[in-house]
């Protein structure tokens, strides 16, 4: 008979899909009130199926042991592709013969940056897959947070690389710079995927020259980054998980998460007024200035409360995470401490950690501009150092989260639970689940 191509691989496929065929005959046969002929053709076809099968599971037998007899040993430069990696810097000063130095540490440097981004994108893709169904299981949310405790100390690394950048001096640069007109790092398609994996608002894009953030890249890039935009972010995948958080209410149990929340709110600040007050028939000149300050936190606190004026908030892009989600979000710090809810704070705070250190590396990468450059422009055509520092208040991602701080009270204010939903939190074997969300 012929055989496929002798690649072991297309083989398999092949074998794949004769057991998917194999699968479907045996249901066919499976069925009730199937007829006669049906069956026999069904039985005639499992049987030339098996024969294939054999055939060709003992040609890839037979290839893969032909693959180890003649495979040379494999070579840690080959592995690596080290004669293609080493090969790719290219200093642009060697072009018009005025070698400087310090260039190949400045291509170095910059190629060690995409290779971290292209792994950052790797851990962000397991982790919006793992995010992405419905029901995202315990086991899923340990590994999601292994991978962004991945993400964060490489992001640490990258923060550090620039101090390996800045032994350059001023001059060390200025031997090559005119060298890169038109590049720039802010044509890094990696780092712009990154940006928009993470979910990072195009409204609050720091702006320049008045033109899109992909207008100086190809065609090509362009496209790639602004699908990138459309295609699913970790934010909107964590927004969507929050929103399904149990424990926000449970009607069996006559438990309502906010309401509760509210109420220890309101008692907290009740108790304060009182102590600050205490002893006195009339509130004196420091008194009332300090009742003043707890009615403006009061305030504060309340609005977290109102879900209309919440919405405006989010209308005017004073706050980005849905009033559902942030509700769940605030639940997930308040009882970090049982068990079911441990995984899910260590995610939130991954995220906060994730946003801390990007805003650690923009800021840090203004700094060194500023050192090199002063208030020069920038290759690219932007301003320079005055871009990048706008970027860093510009860039948060995850600053909602972080925000959740603000309205924590302490331990000792929080009114106790139901019992049911304590047992559920803590995984109590006699826990019943009462959640209705």
């Amino acid at each position: 008979m012929e055989y496929p191509a002798s690649d072991w691989r297309k083989l398999q496929r092949v074998i794949d899909g004769l057991r998917t065929q194999k699968e479907l005959a045996e249901l066919a046969l499976r069925k009730e009130g199937a007829l006669a002929d049906v069956v026999k053709k069904n039985q005639q076809r499992l049987e030339e199926i098996d024969k294939q099968l054999g055939e060709y599971t003992a040609e890839l037998e037979q290839l893969r042991d032909s693959i180890k007899k003649h495979k040379q040993p494999l070579y840690y430069g080959d592995y690596l592709a080290l004669d293609n990696l080493l090969a790719s810097q290219l200093p642009q000063s060697d072009f018009v013969g005025k070698h400087a130095h310090d260039e190949l540490l400045f291509i170095v440097t910059h190629q060690a940056y995409e290779l971290w981004f292209k792994q950052i994108l790797a851990e962000l893709d397991s982790v919006q897959r793992r995010m992405a169904p419905s029901f995202v299981t315990g086991g899923s949310i340990g590994r999601i947070v292994h991978h962004l405790e991945r993400v964060i100390q490489i992001l640490r690394l990258l923060v550090q690389q620039i101090d390996v950048l800045e032994t350059m001096t001023p001059l060390d640069f200025m031997d090559f710079r005119d060298f890169l007109f038109p590049a720039s790092g802010f044509q890094s398609v990696q780092f712009r995927l990154i940006e928009n994996r993470l979910g990072l608002d195009a409204k609050r894009r720091a702006v320049h020259d008045q033109r899109p953030y992909h207008a100086k890249l190809s065609c090509a890039h362009a496209q790639v980054v602004q699908q990138a935009e459309t295609g699913g972010s970790l934010f909107t995948a964590l927004e969507q998980w929050l929103e399904r958080t149990p424990f926000l209410q449970s009607k069996s149990d006559n438990y309502d998460f906010w309401e509760w929340y509210r109420t220890a709110v309101k008692r907290m600040f009740d108790s304060d007024a009182e102590v600050i007050t205490a002893g006195a028939d009339e509130p004196s000149a420091q008194q009332k200035a300090q009742l003043e300050k707890l009615d403006e936190t009061r305030a504060s606190f309340l609005q977290m409360f109102d879900e209309p004026a919440f919405a405006e908030q989010i209308d005017k892009g004073l706050r980005r995470l849905s009033f559902k989600a942030t509700k769940a979000a605030l639940l997930i710090f308040i009882f970090q401490d049982e068990p079911i809810m441990q995984q899910p704070y260590r995610l939130l705070q991954c995220l906060i950690d994730i946003d801390e250190q990007m805003t650690a590396w923009r800021y840090k990468h203004a700094m060194m501009v500023q050192r090199m450059l002063g208030t020069k422009i920038g290759t690219g055509g932007s301003s320079g150092y005055w871009y990048l520092r706008d970027t860093v208040s510009r860039s948060r991602v995850f600053q909602d989260i972080a925000n959740l701080a603000s309205f924590l009270i302490p331990r000792s204010a929080l009114p106790e639970l139901p019992k049911p939903i304590q047992a559920a939190m803590g995984f109590t074997a006699e826990a019943e689940d009462k959640r209705d969300n």
